[in-house]
């Protein structure tokens, strides 16, 4: 057998080789079926690993219209303790489509409150939109608390309460965000109504 008939075998064999390994791969990981509980904690890895910093829920998971495959909903914040955080809501048809996402919703980014229609109520249903719509409320105390520590030096956090006191007085369906840094030992605290983001009431650092 002459030197090209070898090659060409050779390059045949290989070539049988990769397509024997991708074959076995893509069954493995795309043809197996998986349970529910390992499809969400398959995707979850895959979204802590690609958001190392992010805080991530995965919020639902139900059957896909893909048989054999669960469609699968989380939630991703970044920069969560921000002035302005970013909320989104990612969907998943695992295995179907692997670790291949759909941004389904986007709820905060770059400082804005999205799906908010001006002379129309809305609800703030989570605490990245709170901590936003107190940011961008342009409440004083806030701002000569950012200026004074710096925005990037600032850690916010927000709490509802179905019923709290506050400041003495009694209120129902309000967040109340607090503004701290870690060179302060003062605290500026917001507190919001859920319906429309109303400032009710502040206290704290002038």
């Amino acid at each position: 057998m002459d030197l090209l008939s070898k090659a060409i075998i050779a390059a045949v064999i290989i070539v049988i080789i990769i397509f024997a390994g991708y074959f076995a791969i893509s069954h493995v990981s795309f043809g197996q079926q998986v349970t529910e509980a390992q499809a969400t904690s398959l995707v979850l890895h895959d979204l802590q690993n690609s958001n190392p910093s992010a805080v991530i829920n995965i919020t639902n998971v139900t059957p896909s219209q893909f048989p054999g495959s669960w469609h699968i909903l989380a939630s991703i914040v970044t920069n969560a303790t921000s002035p302005c955080p970013t909320y989104l809501i990612y969907s998943f048809d695992y295995p179907k489509y692997g670790f291949v996402s759909t941004v389904d919703n986007i709820y905060t980014s770059n400082c804005t409150v999205h799906g908010i229609t001006p002379g129309k109520g809305y609800i703030i249903g989570a605490y990245p939109m709170a901590i936003t719509e107190s940011y961008l409320k342009n409440v004083s105390v806030v701002n000569n608390f950012i200026s004074r520590y710096g925005f990037n030096n600032v850690v916010v956090t927000a709490t509802y309460y179905n019923s709290t006191t506050f400041s003495g007085e009694s209120y129902h369906g309000v967040w109340l965000v607090d503004y701290t840094a870690p060179n302060s030992n003062q605290t500026v605290e917001v507190l919001l109504s859920q319906v429309n983001g109303t400032v009710l009431s502040t206290r704290g650092a002038v």
